[in-house]
């Protein structure tokens, strides 16, 4: 009994490090492009904070945990405070994936040099993650990335209400993941990611 409680405290501790590390460096540079390109929103939201826990999502982390996907906190922005909002919004949409996709290779990378057991699993999972999280934020649900990508596509009449819809995204996320339904969806991907990060580690 004591070696299962164990083995879940390990579990969660190991788990709870690795979405710290693929939530973590994509918030906040986000945070960081969104006040460059003028909106303030996310400094004064405590958004580009170097705390890691302010854009952690609770049911975002209970998923990565449990379902090997999940998501962080969105950060605020309110486009038409942003220069060339088309523009910035695009830029501010994919940097998130495109993110993801570069800390999949470097956590995978020291996955493969450490010898340390539970820096292994850490990274192994971040790396996993990373991608899975990539490829989740591409999907046009808000308040994923893909939901503002075809915010920027849509024609200029229908963007104010798109963006007023977007704050009931969690929810419907929620939805999709009680109902089983967005499990269903990932389970190929995640099987296809796991063998890239496997690749990564273990094939040459």
């Amino acid at each position: 009994m004591v070696n299962i409680v164990g083995k879940v405290f390990e579990n969660l501790a190991i788990g709870f490090v690795a979405v710290i590390l693929v939530v973590y460096p994509r918030e906040y540079f986000k945070a960081y492009i969104i006040t460059r390109f003028g909106d303030d929103t996310p400094k004064k939201l405590g958004r580009l904070s170097l705390n890691p826990l302010v854009h952690l999502d609770p049911i975002g982390t209970i998923a990565f945990i449990m379902f090997n996907f999940g998501w962080s906190r969105p950060v605020p922005v309110i486009p038409m405070r942003l220069k060339n909002p088309r523009k910035a919004l695009l830029i501010i949409s994919v940097f998130g994936p495109i993110l993801g996709a570069i800390t999949f290779i470097v956590y995978g990378i020291i996955a493969k040099r450490v010898e340390n057991y539970y820096l292994f699993s850490t990274f192994y999972r971040a790396a996993k993650w990373s991608l899975t999280y990539a490829l989740l934020s591409l999907f046009p649900i808000p308040p994923l990335d893909g939901s503002r990508i075809l915010g920027v596509i849509l024609p200029e009449k229908y963007i104010d209400w798109y963006i007023k819809y977007e704050v009931y995204g969690v929810l419907f996320l929620l939805g999709l993941l009680l109902l089983w339904v967005l499990p269903l969806i990932m389970s190929p991907f995640i099987n296809v990611i796991e063998s890239l990060t496997n690749f990564i580690i273990y094939g040459g």
